[in-house]
């Protein structure tokens, strides 16, 4: 089931890293779900992909052949690690707090970096999956044990309220794995604009993002000959009955993930295989499908250097550093935190 609490249990105790500013976080699922199921096209938000089982499909999908994004981001952030560091303070830099941190696998190359430069800065974890930070727990402890590290069970796609820096130091916020692409601009914005409230000026932010490159590569990273993807897409109806009490039987539908390429994006969507009415539980009421009607469940963007360094500016970021890949299918964008945000 999706939790939207904190790690340390919710309830009155006070965060230790972050609150979830919501008096009610399952209703307000609740009410999202209802309103994105009632959009044309039909939609559920991708985020409901992250229960533990989506989480652990995920993990495998970034270990197929076809899903080059993961390795490729991997592999840059390995060369780059150091050069990320020191413009972010080197030894100085107090605290890297990751949104979406996954299994943190490619953050280890991070901390590596500000280990050997003479820093010890803590890590703060935030992801919607109880599983993912487990992982995260246990590979930290074993790969870099001096780094002291905070976990926190939340959707960082709601407000966040972090903590002072320890020793006031400067921040490095990550968004990495090119989840900004599955928001438009306006909602990436948003998003930006809220881990922007959470830094100090002069604080940074090192932004992934997916490259616009080869259709038939970009098609076949959603699309892969085992099904590891359409498994994970299918789940995203499982952790939606969990929540909601919602009759979706995953088997009636067909994994769909074009790339629509004018528009520089993949699609995910579940298509029904015939005509369906789904009970939805406590979002209330009936969800009539036809034969071959699609519900979508993400959307992937690609993007050029310039569209990623526009995001960064309209934030409230000043764009310093760009990483590219040899092969310009993966960037990272290093962008400094601006005192004041740049009248539209």
């Amino acid at each position: 089931m999706l939790r939207l609490d904190l790690l340390n249990g919710g309830g009155t105790r006070p965060a230790r890293t972050a609150t979830v500013i919501s008096p009610d976080a399952e209703s307000a699922a609740l009410a999202e779900l209802r309103q994105a199921l009632s959009r044309d096209p039909r939609e559920i938000p991708s985020k409901y992909f992250y229960d533990d089982v989506g989480s652990a499909l995920f993990e495998r999908i970034t270990r197929l052949s076809e899903y080059y994004p993961t390795r490729t981001e991997r592999a840059l952030l390995n060369e780059q690690a150091e050069a990320i560091i020191e413009a972010a303070g080197g030894a100085r830099l107090a605290e890297l707090v990751e949104l979406g941190s996954g299994a943190a696998s490619k953050t280890v190359a991070l901390l590596g970096a500000a280990l050997r430069l003479g820093g010890r800065p803590r890590y703060v974890a935030v992801d919607i999956s109880a599983h993912a930070l487990l992982r995260t727990r246990n590979l930290l402890a074993r790969a870099q044990p001096e780094i002291p590290v905070d976990e926190v069970l939340a959707d960082y796609t709601q407000e966040l309220q972090l903590p002072p820096v320890p020793g006031g130091g400067p921040r490095l916020a990550l968004f990495l794995g090119g989840t900004i692409g599955n928001d438009d601009d306006v909602d990436a914005v948003r998003l930006l604009l809220r881990v922007r409230n959470n830094l100090a000026s002069g604080d940074l932010l090192l932004l992934g993002a997916n490259l616009v490159t080869e259709p038939a590569v970009i098609h076949s990273a959603y699309n892969d000959a085992a099904g590891v993807t359409a498994e994970f897409n299918r789940n995203i109806l499982r952790n939606v009955n969990e929540l909601a009490g919602s009759n979706f039987d995953p088997e009636d539908f067909e994994h769909y993930a074009p790339h629509v390429v004018d528009r520089q994006r993949i699609e995910m969507w579940l298509v029904a295989r015939n005509a369906l009415q789904i009970d939805l539980g406590r979002l209330g009421g009936t969800l009539e499908l036809k034969r071959h009607e699609g519900i979508r469940t993400e959307i992937s963007r690609r993007f050029t250097r310039e569209q990623i360094f526009r995001l960064l500016d309209q934030s409230g970021f000043a764009p310093e550093r760009w990483f590219e890949s040899p092969d310009g299918r993966f960037g990272l964008a290093l962008g400094r935190v601006r005192a004041n945000l740049r009248r539209q």
